[in-house]
């Protein structure tokens, strides 16, 4: 997850500061995405949390069907859309070397693990004036296990992430990746994980950075 202000309380979640507008639109996304979830801290445990800052993992993820190595951000887009947002997607990138495109341990993990295939995509979503910018990254590991270490390694706070495709020259360059609006999946091999930034500081623009990223994810 990214490495700045990233709030969590003393079991490793995030601290949640929105109101029932997030409660609601996570009941939604969890009812309606399919996925196995189970209740606790997204900080490393393999099973995953329903609240903010969630995981979720095992064959159920419904997020993480879609593979690195399929290259496609329609499911994304389609579950944004489904919800009534405007989706543009402002930039994708495909690749099979992850310490590349990667900082802090994360890429010192990849660095002994290569991944065997990357796929990230940046999306500028909008809710009437209400706009977020959320990074999503695709990641195909060599085996279940390798898989798994990865989501806990990024789950835990400071320990780097996937290069937003900001940092590369894509998209606004002025996004400031705090990792406080961050959903992690993994199914099998393959982990995913987004993150939001709202563009403005209303209560709403944060209500619905907190709700892309879970939706992103499935």
């Amino acid at each position: 997850m990214s490495w700045r202000n990233q709030p969590r309380d003393r079991r490793g979640r995030w601290t949640k500061t929105g109101g029932g507008l997030v409660v609601a639109v996570l009941a939604l996304v969890v009812g309606a995405g399919g996925a196995s979830t189970t209740a606790g801290a997204a900080g490393g445990a393999a099973g995953g949390g329903t609240t903010a800052g969630r995981s979720v993992s095992g064959s159920q993820g419904s997020g993480a069907r879609v593979r690195a190595r399929a290259k496609s951000t329609t499911r994304v887009v389609q579950r944004l859309r489904s919800r009534g947002l405007r989706v543009t997607e402002r930039g994708v990138d495909a690749d099979d070397d992850c310490a590349a495109h990667s900082y802090g341990q994360v890429r010192e993990f990849f660095g002994r693990q290569p991944c065997t295939a990357l796929y990230r995509a940046l999306f500028e979503v909008r809710d009437g004036r209400v706009t977020v910018v959320v990074a999503v990254a695709w990641v195909d590991m060599p085996d279940d296990d390798q898989a798994r270490r990865l989501q806990q390694l990024v789950d835990r706070n400071g320990t780097g992430n996937l290069t937003e495709l900001t940092k590369e020259g894509r998209g606004p360059r002025s996004v400031q990746w705090t990792g406080q609006h961050y959903t992690s999946a993994r199914d099998g091999v393959t982990f995913v994980n987004a993150q939001a930034e709202p563009v403005g500081s209303t209560a709403r623009a944060i209500g619905l950075a907190e709700s892309v990223a879970m939706a992103a994810v499935g």
